[in-house]
């Protein structure tokens, strides 16, 4: 009874929480479609050697998207032969390119294969942009001017596009979530988040929210959610496609080694006694996350629960890094701790990105993630140990009255 009475207050006191503006006036239309070119034209600089190849002519992860739409419920989703096949004349690489979706979302883009794989693909590539459209209407801040600039600055972003990922359908979806969970509706946010499992492995830490804050209806609409997808998954694919599937993530192409991976893998790839390190990050990724979630804000727990699971996810590219883009957000608006908010401008900046395309970067983006998630746990501490002094107690007789009604605080002469 007790913890539905604290989920129940919770309910009621977030959206004040969350929100709320900057303080700052909405500056002019000039000056904000300025900003959205300006960083328009970073991140299309930044990846301008990408664009021919990748993004004009289609060779990029659609290739295994619209493999994956022509085998939905043929039962070879996941036989490499049978992908092989259907790639063989896609696009101009050779490379196989293994389907890492879920049968449901398979069937969900089995519509295109009645479509040249060209006509497809710019079709995706639409869609694409309909979801960042989509994440910007329902992100669950009134300042929408903030958000959009913050999707033209993000490299990350830009590099969905070029790569014809499909990140920007799990913000679309992670805005419509929280979007219901502000408003108090969790067990519908938790149903909506079930769609975040086209990319559950940056969602690592998505249990380890909702048992620490105990918001049970959230993760019975998860669980709900989860539960019609996978029947809809053996229904599209039979009973054995689980094991077909985990055969098929085994498979060594599908995440190869590489430092510039924005989560443990890439940070410590390379490196000796790899693995342990990997163990130890990931442990500290769960403390940092935990502490985050515990003390603080729901806003500030989905943020620890994004950079964590981002962190501890095993594939993941920068592509995937477009999750930091809500999770910047929802510190940006954070009105209890000012810390928060310098740590949210460093996950929305390139930043942890610019050494994408050195040859040997001074550091790893990883290790930006990794801090800036540290951070998040320590901030409060920090603030706690250094608060300023307070003023010393009124005399008696010159109690006098603060700007905000409270009295206790003598006025200043001037």
């Amino acid at each position: 009874m007790g913890d539905l009475l604290a989920e129940q207050a919770e309910q009621t006191a977030t959206p004040a929480r969350f929100g709320q503006t900057l303080g700052a006036p909405r500056p002019k239309r000039s000056l904000i479609a300025l900003a959205c070119l300006l960083g328009l034209t970073v991140s299309g600089t930044w990846w301008v050697a990408f664009v021919p190849y990748f993004f004009l002519r289609g060779n990029n992860d659609f290739v295994s998207a619209y493999a994956g739409a022509s085998l939905a419920g043929s039962g070879k989703l996941y036989d490499l032969a049978a992908v092989s096949r259907a790639e063989a004349p896609l696009g101009d690489s050779r490379q196989l390119m293994v389907f890492p979706r879920f049968p449901y979302y398979a069937a969900l883009l089995s519509p295109l294969r009645w479509l040249s794989y060209r006509t497809a693909y710019w079709t995706w590539q639409c869609i694409s942009l309909a979801a960042v459209l989509a994440f910007v209407a329902f992100w669950p801040a009134p300042q929408k001017w903030i958000t959009l600039v913050a999707c033209c600055w993000s490299l990350p972003l830009a590099a969905c596009f070029i790569m014809g990922q499909d990140t920007t359908l799990v913000m679309a979806a992670l805005a419509v979530s929280l979007a219901l969970f502000f408003r108090g509706r969790h067990f519908a946010a938790g149903l909506a988040i079930s769609l975040c499992s086209i990319k559950f492995q940056l969602f690592l830490t998505l249990p380890l929210l909702i048992l620490t804050r105990r918001w049970w209806r959230f993760g019975g609409g998860l669980a709900a959610g989860g539960a019609a997808l996978l029947g809809i998954s053996f229904a599209v694919e039979g009973r054995t496609w689980p094991v077909q599937y985990v055969q098929a993530l085994r498979t060594p192409i599908l995440t190869p080694s590489f430092g510039l991976m924005p989560n443990l893998n890439g940070l410590f790839a390379g490196q000796p006694h790899a693995a342990l390190l990997a163990g130890i990050g990931a442990c500290v990724v769960l403390a940092a996350a935990w502490v985050v979630m515990f003390r603080g804000e729901s806003a500030d727990a989905f943020t620890a629960m994004l950079v964590g699971g981002l962190l501890l996810s095993y594939h993941a590219f920068i592509q995937d890094a477009a999750i930091l883009v809500p999770a910047g957000l929802l510190l940006i608006f954070s009105q209890t701790r000012p810390g928060y908010r310098l740590v949210g401008l460093i996950l929305l900046s390139p930043l942890a990105f610019l050494t994408f395309r050195l040859a040997h970067p001074p550091y790893r983006s990883a290790a930006i993630l990794l801090l800036a998630l540290v951070a998040l746990a320590i901030i409060p501490a920090v603030q706690r140990w250094w608060r300023p002094l307070r003023l010393p107690a009124a005399a008696p007789g010159r109690t006098g009255q603060r700007a905000d009604g409270e009295p206790g605080v003598p006025r200043s002469s001037s």
